[in-house]
């Protein structure tokens, strides 16, 4: 499959959601296909429910001035195809900036399928002409805040500091007094331990594995063994964690805002 043909289908997604005409899309949704969604963090699975989701909401989704940046591959195998689209600046009118992230299923390079989608709103930042926020309603989720992400400044074991945002990282690996921080498009090792890192971050983090914790909002599914990230990798859980684990998750995906909270110092 050509790799413009993903960014396309993503762009196509994304405006037939927020145009409230997701049947233009039907033909490209896995039947297995899980939606994280902005208002209240709703989560669905299967094409139906994202259906339904998108019918229930265009009266909202229309109302909106949405924005979204140009759809950029950040990770691609033989199987699977991971497209994120930015939140887009710059733009003189006031405007609702969205972001996605897409995973395509394209084993079968004639028929891709969209096997995840995890669609979020950013704080409008305010202006003195923005328009006052839109109330709605409609017989939906609280639209409670969402995420403050605080920037947290980490250095590595080469002496780079570097200033992370936690909605950022995919997941953390330690290795003995390390930890290595995964983003979608690089990772860097840091000295400190896996649990003093996680003290410093927000509690959509959740340690699955004595040496692994990830970031639940990167998470498209968790078999009896493993979760698999939205990035293609995969993440061992322990059988005996795993009841905990998934708990774990779905509790984290509950969750509308970062908590605040110190720097790491390591």
């Amino acid at each position: 499959m050509a790799v413009h043909s993903v960014l396309d289908l993503s762009t196509l997604v994304l405006v037939s959601c927020a145009q409230g005409i997701p049947e233009q899309c039907a033909r490209f949704l896995s039947e297995s296909l899980t939606f994280v969604g902005p208002f209240g963090i709703t989560t669905v699975a299967g094409a139906h429910a994202f259906m339904e989701y998108f019918a229930k909401m265009a009266p909202l989704f229309t109302k909106l001035d949405l924005t979204f940046g140009c759809p950029t591959i950040v990770f691609q195998s033989n199987e699977n195809s991971v497209v994120f689209i930015g939140s887009c600046s710059g733009g003189r009118r006031p405007a609702v900036s969205l972001r996605a992230t897409l995973v395509w299923y394209t084993g079968v390079p004639e028929r891709p399928q969209l096997v995840h989608l995890h669609i979020s709103i950013p704080p409008v930042e305010k202006r003195r002409d923005a328009p006052a926020p839109i109330v709605t309603s409609l017989d939906m989720p609280d639209t409670k805040g969402y995420e403050q992400d605080s920037l947290l400044y980490v250095h590595d074991t080469e002496g780079v500091s570097h200033a992370v945002r936690p909605s950022a990282i995919v997941y953390l690996a330690a290795a003995h007094q390390y930890v290595d921080i995964h983003l979608l498009r690089e990772t860097f090792r840091t000295r400190c331990s896996l649990s003093s890192m996680l003290e410093r971050l927000p509690a959509t983090f959740v340690r699955v594995h004595r040496s692994y914790a990830v970031n639940a909002r990167f998470v498209t599914s968790m078999s009896t063994t493993k979760v698999l990230l939205s990035n293609g990798e995969q993440v061992i859980v322990p059988a005996k964690r795993r009841t905990a684990v998934r708990k774990q998750l779905r509790e984290a995906l509950e969750l509308n805002s970062y908590d605040k909270g110190p720097s790491p110092n390591c």
